[in-house]
């Protein structure tokens, strides 16, 4: 998952880097509330989070979770929710004062956290925002899901292609997706949505 997580994240960096971010730095994106420097701040974010996630001391006390029991363990979130505020407040913040600055950020977190991530262990515990307990193998899974889905959002945003991330990649990211689709929503909408077109009924998304 490692190589996967790090490929992501390389792949991302083409919007990051992107002329198109710079010139649309301040306005809004695609994703209701959020500005296209928050939205930025947010899928550089991703990266950048690997460290604190090493760094916090797991507690003893706490179950391991794999990634859809994080996506799934509280429902849909609102956009106008605490949490959805706290996250787009967080993003705006980590986006930094210019495109450039978040770029030059977002490379050097890249060349750390690969540093630190080479040789550990899949079943390594790591806390995720001083809550939640994953394997690293999971904990990386949630964060090419994020990758993934937040460069589509960017590139949308920005009127560009969305990047062209690897198999191993696009596959982790979409059973991922399925998977969750199948725990909010029931087989059956999932199913339909993947199989059929005539008979899907629009509630499948993960999200």
């Amino acid at each position: 998952m490692i190589s996967s997580f790090l490929s992501a994240a390389r792949t991302a960096a083409v919007l990051l880097h992107s002329a198109e971010l710079a010139e649309s730095w301040t306005k809004p994106s695609a994703l209701a509330e959020f500005r296209i420097s928050g939205l930025a701040g947010h899928l550089a974010g991703q990266v950048s989070n690997m460290h604190r996630f090493l760094d916090a001391a797991v507690p003893p006390d706490l179950v391991p979770m794999d990634a859809v029991r994080y996506y799934t363990q509280h429902g849909d979130v609102d956009v106008d929710s605490e949490v959805a505020t706290g996250i787009r407040v967080r993003s705006e913040e980590h986006a930094g004062p210019s495109a450039a600055d978040l770029a030059a950020r977002y490379d050097a977190a890249l060349e750390s956290v690969a540093a630190r991530l080479d040789g550990l262990p899949p079943e390594l515990p790591v806390l995720m925002f001083d809550r939640w307990v994953l394997p690293l193998d999971q904990c990386l899974l949630t964060r090419i899901l994020e990758l993934v889905v937040h460069a589509d959002d960017l590139a949308v945003s920005l009127g560009v292609p969305t990047p062209s991330f690897s198999d191993d990649v696009v596959d982790a990211a979409v059973t991922t997706l399925a998977r969750i689709s199948v725990v909010k929503r029931g087989p059956l909408p999932a199913l339909r949505a993947l199989s059929r077109r005539e008979r899907a009924d629009g509630m499948a998304a993960a999200f």
